[in-house]
């Protein structure tokens, strides 16, 4: 037996859960991870020679690091692919070594900064 009210509440119980994934998800994705990506392992995703789901992985892990920086400089009429496109030619070109210590995220960072500085 289902009364009037229950449906009414079920209903509601839907909404607010969906509203409230929608809601969160973005806050959950934005936070950083703990543990920092090494440079050499985005290089190695980013060789010309690698399959496309490596290069589908270093495009967005490209797009993750530069949508967190703290200082967005980069002219409004360069397109985000163009930015993508000269960072994976910059990570392609610096030499390769697990020696270098410095996160991905600061190699990107670096690599935007140095191109298009703030002013």
């Amino acid at each position: 037996m289902n009364f009037i009210g229950e449906t009414e509440v079920r209903d509601k119980l839907i909404i607010f859960i969906t509203l409230g994934i929608l809601v969160l998800s973005p806050v959950i994705a934005a936070n950083r991870i703990p543990t920092y990506m090494q440079t050499w392992f985005l290089q190695s995703a980013c060789e010309p020679k690698q399959t496309r789901y490596a290069k589908g992985f270093c495009e967005g892990a490209i797009e993750a690091y530069y949508s967190l920086m703290p200082n967005w400089c980069v002219p409004n009429d360069i397109s985000h692919g163009e930015v993508k496109r000269y960072v994976m030619s910059k990570i392609q070109q610096a030499p390769q070594s697990p020696s270098i210590r410095i996160p991905a995220e600061e190699f990107v960072w670096q690599i935007i900064s140095k191109k298009y500085p703030c002013k």
